[in-house]
């Protein structure tokens, strides 16, 4: 199909340039070929404007400022938000999740050998043991009907002023859950296999997670940095105390059901 065509094969509606008036797509459709496909795939890692790749980089150091403009309109500048986090959490599901991350945190070494074993109360062990299970198999599930979802209430709720609506904290959420779903993938898993330390390691991503989030809520929201950095805090410990409390709830229910 070339531009002299008469009809937009999307939409049916009379061509007149390079784009259909109508839809949007281009009046050159190419046949599917293999290297058609592999340009497009390139093409949506690296595009200039809009690509995954672009939108990684602007996210390391301007996350706030990214989420707001796409808010505020720039929809064609940056990579979908909720695709992102969906590649992105896919990526943390097949490093983070095979990688013994998880399963390491009670000995801080790879496979469970080294270091000194932290023993908890019997009852709260199985509890952890059971909701870690839990995470392991359903990670990617829970951290997209779970994690962000729930940060975005606590967002929501707690920087009203800037009058935000609860699906706006969804798109911010995604765009921050993406990148710190990356970074923990390529940067402190890496880390924790070549030098062990799960733990430490761990201790040291919650803080980076932490400071990054001050950061974007910062540019995002606007309020004084100390307001913004208590109130990440706050957020925070929320996140954590009701993200755990949901597993083990389910785990609870699960057991007296089926035991």
């Amino acid at each position: 199909m070339t531009q002299t065509s008469t009809s937009c094969k999307n939409c049916g509606a009379t061509l007149a340039g390079n784009f259909c008036q109508n839809c949007g797509q281009k009046s050159d459709v190419h046949p599917i070929t293999l290297k058609h496909l592999l340009h497009e795939f390139f093409h949506a890692l690296t595009h200039a404007d809009k690509g995954i790749l672009f939108l990684v980089k602007e996210l390391l150091y301007r996350p706030g400022v990214v989420a707001v403009e796409y808010l505020d309109g720039k929809r064609k500048k940056y990579f979908n938000p909720l695709s992102f986090l969906v590649i992105a959490t896919a990526v943390w599901a097949l490093i983070v999740l095979k990688s013994g991350y998880f399963e390491s945190m009670g000995t801080g070494s790879p496979g469970g050998s080294g270091g000194r074993s932290y023993r908890m109360p019997e009852e709260l062990a199985f509890y952890f043991s059971q909701s870690m299970k839990i995470i392991l198999v359903y990670g990617k599930f829970i951290s997209l009907i779970i994690t962000v979802p729930l940060l975005s209430l606590l967002t929501w709720m707690f920087f009203r002023k800037r009058k935000r609506s609860y699906a706006e904290n969804l798109v911010l959420q995604a765009l921050l859950i993406g990148e710190m779903h990356l970074m923990l993938a390529l940067i402190f898993v890496p880390a924790f296999l070549l030098f062990g330390h799960a733990r430490i390691n761990n201790y040291v991503y919650q803080l980076v997670f932490l400071a990054y989030l001050a950061i974007a809520y910062h540019q995002c929201f606007k309020e004084h940095v100390i307001v913004t950095i208590l109130k990440t805090i706050l957020v925070q410990a929320l996140f954590i105390a009701f993200f755990w409390l949901s597993i083990f709830a389910f785990v609870f229910v699960r057991e007296q059901l089926f035991h």
